[in-house]
């Protein structure tokens, strides 16, 4: 894996203690440059420093983990690895393109696969704007859906969610639209590729940033800003509420 800088914002210094042997003992390609008891002191060595990895606590005295990275100018060159002992943020940190949301006490595996993730998007010469980038790329983004007359393009943010029939994919967009597709569910997944849009079922993929609410009772559900009712797979309920920040 390519070598990584980063640095650690957390007020709690037993928890940077415990982060900077963890990632000694099982990410030994991440050089830690600094770490900071306050968000002002992260946004300036931030800005000074521009490391290729920032983690990140949210809840610190001053301003918080999640205020701090709205603040920071835009492009920037840092990858933000939130680390918290809260799950109430994690729909607002991905929303704000954080590479992953990670719950105190940290497990060890999903340190090593968020680093890994972060090694997988840089280069040796230039790290890739992901907050910024994704951001941006996922708003232009257009994709081609193949139809019996030839092809129709439409912009993946307009996309409410998807729905396996059974070699086909049937996308609904915000204009009331129905594209009905001959491609499987997964293979669309694949072509989607955004933290915006979460499998909640085997035949479902939705796009959070048109969830409406989520019901707990029945065995879980969503609906959709469209009015739309669908239901969470068992399977997958606790993956995607722990991605929404929900217990």
């Amino acid at each position: 894996m390519n070598n990584l800088t980063a640095i650690i914002v957390d007020d709690e210094a037993h928890s940077i203690k415990t982060l900077q042997n963890d990632l000694k003992a099982h990410c030994s390609n991440v050089k830690i440059l600094a770490t900071y008891s306050s968000a002002e002191e992260g946004l300036h060595a931030i800005l000074e420093h521009n490391p290729d990895l920032v983690f990140l606590d949210i809840e610190m005295p001053g301003i918080d983990g999640i205020s701090m990275l709205e603040r920071l100018p835009r492009p920037l060159k840092s990858n933000i690895i939130f680390t918290t002992a809260y799950d109430q943020y994690a729909a607002r940190a991905f929303r704000l393109s954080a590479v992953d949301y990670l719950l105190k006490p940290i497990d060890k595996d999903e340190l090593v696969q968020a680093v890994a993730k972060v090694s997988s998007r840089t280069n040796t010469h230039q790290i890739d704007n992901l907050i910024y980038n994704n951001q941006v790329e996922f708003s232009q983004k257009r994709i081609a859906l193949p139809g019996r007359s030839g092809y129709e393009f439409i912009g993946i943010s307009s996309i409410i969610y998807c729905k396996a029939e059974g070699a086909y994919t049937l996308i609904v967009n915000d204009k009331k639209q129905e594209f009905l597709i001959s491609r499987a569910l997964g293979d669309v997944a694949e072509m989607l590729d955004s933290v915006f849009f979460q499998r909640i079922h085997n035949s479902y993929i939705i796009n959070t940033n048109y969830l409406s609410k989520i019901v707990k009772n029945d065995g879980g559900g969503v609906v959709m800003s469209n009015g739309t009712e669908l239901p969470i797979s068992r399977l997958k309920k606790e993956g995607f509420f722990k991605r929404m920040g929900i217990k």
